[in-house]
């Protein structure tokens, strides 16, 4: 189970009856949410949110098309072939939502988030924000990018419109012995709070922006990865984003990690275990032995950032874009564990079998991020974040809980969790998913 925090002290005492508490003023809503479209509706209902743009006929059908049957370029090309530096109103231009607030809520962001993040869209064709998108994906077959709206949200209306359901990988991995853990920190604190879909609080676009940050790096990567922008002007227009994946998978950056030896080991017992608990794989009885610290020992010998990043050789590539971009930019550190599972005991409360607190920094991670991102992201100098700016990683105390670990000299204070934000924390496997088409390339 992958933890991405346990609470970040949020309160959630709030009755659904109470009025909506907002933490700043004022609160930047868009315009009122038409009565009809007040609840969650199907994400096949999607619509152009502009509905004059140059590609809004197509959007729809392009973004759900089949991997077998998929659009050409010369029906939706990427976001880069047609302006190789994307502004904000080219991306506005591919955004397909279910609500108007969500694109309304993008279109804010992306004009108050980090500059670099514009040019990833370059090998995008349409962005997806729907009530019931969960988790966050990327699609190589149609060049798809789906976001989840639950970290858009600001009012109490907008939220209602978004989908409770968990992640289905919830569940995954239940007959491991040992529990991943892994959240984004700020000195002894969390970056960012989890906030309830259900209670009437209300936040401003400062709670929003670091998890969306990490969440738009993360999504992007893989885009980038697959499709190097610097390659959208040689494509043909008879391609499908398939086929130029097929067309460009040699030069792929999770491939050129994979085949270098000192940057990346050989397989180990580490990847069936990911199979497992992100992929629902049937545990092997040796799977079954693994406790958290033998899993723990092995992953503090490679070059991996959470345990999630075994799920795939491209998740591996994503997950360092946006631990060193998070770094880079807000000073945000990851902290990875593991603990063994233990019942009926929340997150907060598993003692660490063993962990790293700013795993960016990590010797052998280090080396590997900067590998990804400077081929990700060539656009951005990180040679002062590579040369010390990252600071050190040091170890967790074995033995500590999760959140007395929160600190890197003392127990943390007592935190108050409610039951809501254990149940938010716990059960989230990641905010990402990977790309099922691509998993063989990874056998």
């Amino acid at each position: 189970m992958v933890v991405a925090g346990c609470g970040g002290g949020v309160d959630e005492t709030t009755s659904d009856s109470s009025p909506p508490v907002s933490l700043q003023s004022p609160v930047e809503f868009g315009e009122p949410i038409p009565e009809s479209e007040r609840r969650v509706i199907s994400t096949t209902e999607a619509r152009p949110f502009i509905p004059n743009a140059p590609y809004a006929s197509v959007l729809a059908a392009c973004a759900a098309a089949e991997y077998t049957d998929p659009c050409t370029l010369s029906t939706l090309p990427y976001i880069g072939q047609e302006n190789p530096v994307p502004t904000v109103g080219d991306i506005m231009e591919r955004v397909l939502v279910t609500h108007d607030w969500m694109g309304v809520r993008l279109e804010q962001m992306l004009k108050r988030l980090p500059a670099d993040l514009l040019p990833m869209f370059a090998p995008i064709t349409v962005v997806v924000i729907g009530s019931e998108v969960r988790p966050s994906s990327f699609s190589v077959a149609q060049g798809r990018v789906r976001l989840d709206p639950r970290t858009l949200w600001l009012s109490v209306d907008e939220k209602r419109t978004v989908a409770t359901n968990d992640d289905p990988r919830t569940s995954y991995g239940s007959d491991l012995q040992f529990v991943s853990l892994y959240r984004f920190t700020s000195g002894n604190d969390y970056a960012w709070d989890f906030w309830s879909l259900t209670d009437n609080r209300e936040r401003t676009s400062d709670d929003i922006e670091l998890p969306l940050a990490s969440l738009l790096y993360h999504e992007l990567a893989h885009a980038n990865d697959y499709i190097q922008p610097d390659k959208l002007a040689s494509l043909s227009m008879d391609l499908t984003p398939w086929g130029a994946f097929e067309l460009l998978d040699e030069t792929r950056v999770s491939r050129q990690l994979y085949e270098r030896g000192d940057l990346t080991g050989p397989f180990s017992y580490l990847y069936g275990l990911a199979g497992v608990r992100f992929f629902n794989d049937e545990a092997t009885d040796f799977h079954k032995t693994v406790t958290a610290d033998f899993a723990g020992a092995d992953m503090g010998n490679e070059g991996k950032l959470i345990f999630y990043s075994y799920a795939t050789s491209r998740e591996d590539v994503a997950m360092l874009v946006e631990g060193a971009m998070m770094k880079h930019h807000y000073d945000v550190d990851v902290h990875v564990g593991f603990a063994d599972k233990q019942a009926d005991v929340r997150s907060c409360d598993l003692k660490v079998a063993w962990g790293e607190r700013n795993r960016v920094a990590s010797d052998l991670v280090a080396p590997r991020a900067r590998y990804v991102a400077d081929r990700i992201l060539p656009h951005v100098n990180l040679s002062g974040l590579f040369s010390g700016g990252s600071g050190t990683a040091s170890p967790l105390r074995v033995g500590d809980t999760w959140c007395d670990n929160l600190s890197s000299s003392a127990p943390a204070a007592s935190r108050t969790i409610s039951s809501t934000d254990e149940k938010d924390s716990v059960s989230r496997p990641h905010t990402h998913a990977p790309d099922p088409l691509l998993r063989h390339l990874d056998q």
